[in-house]
């Protein structure tokens, strides 16, 4: 397949998607948004006004189970559909296969997009049609991403998000385990939670680190008033004799 032959394919799935996706959100309730925000900015009064941020809760709101184990995206899918056309319809079906999961960029592809690696299931390589990860990701770069299979290569939505080595590092290790991964939320809303806290940090994170900051100075006050001990090599003074009454 050529670059040419291979955008053709692409750039109407991407068109497609934005439509999806914007008639998608529809189907969630408060309740979904709320769970989602509380998952990705614990503490948060509201959403901040902020692209970035609305496209997470979408995702998290519409693709994560909820209490329940229920999907709105599913409940859109019941309805909400109904109102695409039949080539959006499909890949709106499509696109309820998707997965989220880590990344590793192994390349481009020779004809457009990259190879991908999945870190959690061994390194299986697969074909990621994405034109920012085409344009800007470096060879190695981790990160995760929600796509799904669009026949002839995957196609991913949503926010490309980075991850830590620690955290890739936990979940890698559950994932070789058979284990459910370590995490308090799903892995988008770690991943999101992690990004985001950096950008908008919660009242809790802001009042933790001024009692660690007072803690610190404190210490640092008490070390500089302690007496200092005997030289290296010098023995201690003898303890002062006790006076008794006679």
């Amino acid at each position: 397949m050529t670059r040419k032959q291979a955008l053709a394919r692409y750039d109407p799935i991407r068109a497609g998607m934005r439509r999806v996706l914007r008639l998608a959100p529809k189907a969630c309730g408060k309740a979904d948004f709320t769970r989602a925000l509380k998952q990705i900015l614990p503490g948060a009064e509201g959403a901040p006004d902020d692209a970035q941020v609305f496209e997470m809760l979408v995702d998290i709101a519409l693709f994560e189970p909820n209490q329940r184990g229920r999907r709105a995206y599913d409940g859109f899918l019941h309805k909400g559909a109904a109102a695409l056309d039949p080539p959006d319809r499909a890949l709106a079906e499509a696109m309820a296969g998707a997965r989220f999961s880590l990344f590793r960029a192994a390349g481009r592809h020779q004809a457009a997009g990259i190879w991908a690696e999945d870190l959690l299931t061994g390194g299986a390589r697969l074909w990621l049609m994405d034109r920012g990860l085409e344009a800007s990701a470096p060879e190695g770069l981790a990160f995760g991403l929600r796509l799904f299979d669009a026949g002839p290569f995957h196609a991913g939505f949503g926010i490309v998000v980075p991850v830590d080595a620690d955290t890739l590092g936990f979940a890698q290790a559950a994932a070789a385990r058979g284990a459910p991964l370590p995490f308090r939320h799903s892995l988008a809303a770690t991943l999101y939670g992690d990004a985001l806290r950096k950008r908008f940090p919660s009242p809790g994170d802001a009042a933790l680190l001024e009692v660690l900051e007072a803690l610190f100075e404190r210490a640092a006050e008490a070390k500089q008033a302690k007496p200092p001990g005997p030289a290296a090599g010098q023995a201690a003074p003898p303890p002062a004799p006790s006076r008794r009454r006679k």
